[in-house]
């Protein structure tokens, strides 16, 4: 956390540091630091997708799937071909019980995905 504390310190208008330390912060389980590194990132780079899909999958953490799922389709408004937000918003589509969008999601993430043949 020191490390990214004295970069934003240095340029306070840094939002991959921002999003970094959420992620490093999400690692930690200070889900609710980590999603207001996210918020701090995404003021500064509304378009960041990297930092939405991040955001997206602290809210799930928090079982907040309705804000969860918004931020994966805010990530993917941005990259439309970003697989990790496909491949999480089929998670939290999951986790709400919903498998006939679930299915529609991961069928996109396998479309999307470069690690994937397609046909």
């Amino acid at each position: 956390m020191a490390s990214y504390d004295k970069a934003l310190a240095l340029k306070p208008d840094y939002a991959n540091a921002y999003s970094d330390r959420g992620i490093a912060l999400q690692d930690l389980k200070r889900l609710e630091d980590a999603l207001a590194s996210y918020d701090k990132a995404l003021a500064i780079q509304p378009d960041h997708a990297g930092a939405y899909g991040n955001r997206g999958n602290v809210l799930q953490e928090l079982k907040r799937l309705d804000e969860a799922l918004a931020s994966y389709d805010k990530a993917l408004a941005i990259k439309p071909d970003y697989a990790g937000a496909y491949y999480n918003r089929g998670i939290a589509y999951k986790s709400s019980g919903d498998w006939t969008k679930r299915w529609q999601v991961t069928t996109r993430h396998w479309r999307s995905s470069q690690t994937i043949p397609r046909p």
